[in-house]
């Protein structure tokens, strides 16, 4: 059996070089905004976070309610800051751009804005006051999260680990394959469950009070974490599938060992696990496929097709090998054809 055929086939393509893809268009997931002109509402400081003081804004002349109110309203557009690098992920994760995500700069407003909160707290606010500084933390809740995995599925550092995969695979070394895949899903996974609480969050967020609050484009903001959302459970979909990919040919690779040595019983079995193992990551696909935001959408068209191809070249090497077992070497070269063909098929997928 030509194993090397076959390694360079799972090199040329397969979910591996699908998911170097995605990470390549995922850079543009965001794109800070933070350098916007003045004046459009998204927390230039002369309109929303206060450092415009006026003495008439407080009823009562009252120090620690003026101070509240100040803070307040810095508060708010350290918060527009931080949310505007997160407003138009939704749009350039449906069309990827290129572009870099920095997180530090809206991580500082973010700070910024608790610290405002803080101090907000801490001057003696009215009950309504108090309200205010409530939403915006919830508000802040949600656009930490973000924020944090917004970084991470951006980071151009994830693609060499694609590399390595890729790298592995073509050197035979499984092992490591399977290693690196896995720490895709430890990258991906992790994030999930850290953008959760903003999920659930933003639901509950008091839109009518953040508006009152000069808190811009909250919708823009909601349809970002909601399309992050979207994005993360679609890249721990395919790091996943990586993995069981990886699982497949170590069975696929398995099996041609053993026809080699004419262990032809076992050789099947590892045919019949590697035909498993693909049928089930279709399976994982299909699902991920259908809650995939557009621009991964090709990707797991790709990853479909390729195992798809992937399970027939392992039942036709299955096929192969009880017919070599059974005497019939007419039919062992016929099958064994058939899934070298398949394998050349699963190579052009999304080519």
């Amino acid at each position: 059996m030509n194993r090397r055929r076959y390694l360079e086939t799972v090199a040329a393509g397969l979910a591996v070089g699908g998911l170097a893809g995605c990470l390549d268009d995922l850079q543009a997931t965001s794109r800070s905004d933070a350098d916007r002109t003045a004046g459009n509402g998204d927390g230039d400081d002369s309109t929303t976070d206060g450092t415009d003081t006026n003495d008439d804004a407080t009823t009562d002349g009252s120090a620690g309610r003026d101070e509240a109110d100040r803070e307040i309203r810095m508060a708010a557009g350290r918060l527009n800051r931080a949310g505007a690098s997160l407003r138009e992920s939704r749009d350039s994760l449906e069309d990827p751009e290129s572009a870099d995500y920095d997180p530090e700069e809206p991580q500082t407003f973010l700070d910024e804005s608790l610290e405002s909160l803080e101090a907000a707290e801490d001057a003696e606010p009215t009950e309504e006051q108090r309200a205010n500084i409530e939403e915006l933390t919830a508000y802040a809740a949600v656009l930490g999260p973000a924020i944090e995995v917004t970084a991470v599925v951006t980071d151009d550092g994830l693609e060499e680990e694609v590399d390595r995969v890729n790298d592995a695979i073509v050197d035979e070394d499984l092992v490591t394959a399977r290693s690196v895949a896995e720490s895709l899903v430890d990258t991906f996974a992790p994030a999930q469950e850290t953008l959760q609480p903003a999920l659930e969050g933003v639901e509950s967020l008091d839109a009518d009070r953040l508006a009152d609050l000069a808190i811009t484009d909250l919708a823009a903001v909601e349809d970002g974490i909601r399309t992050l959302a979207s994005v993360v459970d679609s890249l721990v979909v395919l790091s996943a599938s990586l993995v069981s990919l990886v699982a497949g040919h170590e069975a696929l690779e398995e099996g041609g060992n053993l026809a080699d040595e004419e262990a032809f019983d076992e050789a099947c079995t590892a045919f019949d696990d590697a035909a498993t193992i693909y049928a089930d990551t279709a399976a994982s696909l299909e699902d991920g496929h259908e809650d995939a935001p557009e621009g991964l959408v090709a990707y797991f068209e790709t990853a479909l097709c390729q195992v798809d191809h992937l399970e027939q070249a392992a039942v036709a090497f299955n096929e192969a090998a009880k017919a070599a077992d059974d005497g019939d070497r007419s039919t062992a070269e016929e099958r064994e054809a058939d899934a070298e063909e398949q394998l050349g098929l699963a190579e052009a997928c999304g080519a």
